[in-house]
Order: C-alpha cells, then structure tokens, then sequence
C-alpha cells in the first residue's frame, strides 16, 4: 500500500512537473507587449466557451502570443467559475476533488488547453489545401550573373508612299527598293499611309513563306500622320531579304521589302 501511494506522489510531481513547464513555456515564451496582430477578447471567450464556434486561426494564434494565452486560461476559470454556480452540487464534488487533488486538476486543464490548441492547428490544416509557394522577385545571389538590359535603339520606317493591298491579293514589291534595317533591339516607328485607320495592326517579318518575326501594335494619328511604335527585337533574325507585312483589322496590307543588317545603319529614319 505504501509503495503505491509512494509511486502515485511520484507520478502526480512528474505531471506538476510538466504542467509547469508547459505554463512557463506558453506564457513567457511569446511576448507580444504592444498585443500586435491579437484576436478579440470576445473571440477568445468564443473559445473557450465554444469552442466549436471560435473563429479559425485563434487556436493557432495561442500557441504563438504568451498574453492570448494567459487571457485564454483564465476565461477558462471563469468558464469553470460559471458552471460552478449553475451546476450547484455536482460543481461542488468537482470542486471539493479539485481541491484534494490540485495537481492532476491543473494537469486537465493544461491538457485541455494544449488539446484544443493542437485541434484547431489541425482544423486549420485540414480546411486550407496547401497552396503552392509564390515566386517573388529576389535580388541575384553574387555568383550569379546578372542579365544587362535590353537596349533598344530608336529607328524610322517610312511606308507612306506603299499601295495598299487588300485581302489575299499578290504583293507588288517588284519597284519598292528594300530598305536596310539593323538586326538589333529597335524601338520602331511606322509612318502609314495618308488616311490610314487608326486601331490594331499585325505586323509580320516574313521570307519564303516563314514568318520570323510577328507582333500587334495600335496605330494613332500624330500631327496629322498615322503611326505605329512598337519594340521589335530583331537579333536572332539572320542577315537576308524579308517583307515586312503590316495588316489593319479589315484586312488591308501594306508589303516592304526589308534587308536586315549586321549592324544599324548610319541614318535613323529610312524610306522605301
């Protein structure tokens, strides 16, 4: 009988062992003076008095803001203080057990509150799927090489003077002179036709039923011309003879003979 009641002392000082640890731990561990980022003290006493309806997320927060959780614990009380009263006698035998064994009812609510914690950590798991980490811009590490920007140099293209095919009609480019273009990084300018729309184009680089090169670009009147500006990357296109096809959204085609060069030419703007 005596190395019984000797092995249940033992056993009931590893708990309050334990359980202080545990309350030290959660309650110094995670200072959080200015109460940053702190759910409602009504949403905590949701908790603890409902613990089924507490808002998700607080359960986590717990485990990571020593002032929630000391505020947690004695809503806890006061929800034990609460059904004290209403429960009477039945309260009371509680009371009077708490009372003769004071460590294994601190060891409960410990539990209790460690329960719910890692209940609401799993909840919270379970409702949100794991969603994939998002790519944000970082800064090159210093072994890594740094890709130079692109530099685009400004250059004219003048089709004022081109007849304007329609439809699926052959080009006529035999009597249009092919015009130099540098293969680089170019901020283009088109000058149109008078009188050519504005709105979308496409424009195409094409030679011997290929297209190299292809984008869209909006056309606007500028000091009574129409114009189209667009970046074109011209610097993988091989040196040789292209059209360069610009077509408006009804279907009308402008052809210019174009032969890409090694390196820019002298002027910057260019006419057929």
């Amino acid at each position: 009988m005596r190395l019984r009641l000797k092995g249940r002392r033992a056993s009931e000082k590893k708990s309050k062992d334990v359980l202080d640890f545990a309350r030290s731990y959660l309650s110094e561990a995670f200072p959080n003076p200015d109460r940053q980022g702190c759910p409602s003290d009504s949403s905590l006493r949701s908790l603890a008095f409902n613990p089924s309806q507490g808002e998700p997320g607080v359960n986590e927060h717990l485990a990571a803001c020593s002032p929630c959780f000391k505020r947690y614990g004695e809503l806890l009380a006061e929800l034990k203080s609460q059904r004290e009263a209403e429960e009477g006698l039945s309260w009371r035998r509680i009371s009077a057990w708490s009372k003769a064994h004071p460590i294994l009812a601190g060891t409960a609510l410990a539990c209790a509150v460690l329960i719910a914690i890692g209940a609401g950590l799993l909840l919270r798991r379970i409702r949100l799927p794991n969603v994939p980490p998002v790519e944000t811009h970082r800064a090159p590490s210093p072994g890594e090489p740094v890709k130079p920007p692109v530099a685009y140099t400004s250059f004219s293209l003048d089709l004022s003077a081109l007849s304007p095919v329609r439809g699926a009609e052959p080009p006529t480019t035999g009597e249009v002179r092919p015009v130099a273009v540098p293969g680089s990084p170019l901020e283009l300018t088109l000058t149109l036709p008078l009188a050519s729309a504005e709105g979308p184009y496409d424009l195409t680089l094409t030679a011997g039923g290929h297209t190299f090169w292809s984008k869209s670009a909006q056309a606007h009147l500028h000091n009574g011309r129409t114009l189209i500006q667009v970046q074109a990357d011209l610097s993988q296109i091989p040196v040789g003879f292209y059209n360069l096809e610009v077509q408006s959204s009804v279907g009308i085609r402008l052809i210019q003979p174009v032969s890409i060069q090694p390196s820019p030419p002298k002027t910057g703007e260019q006419r057929p």
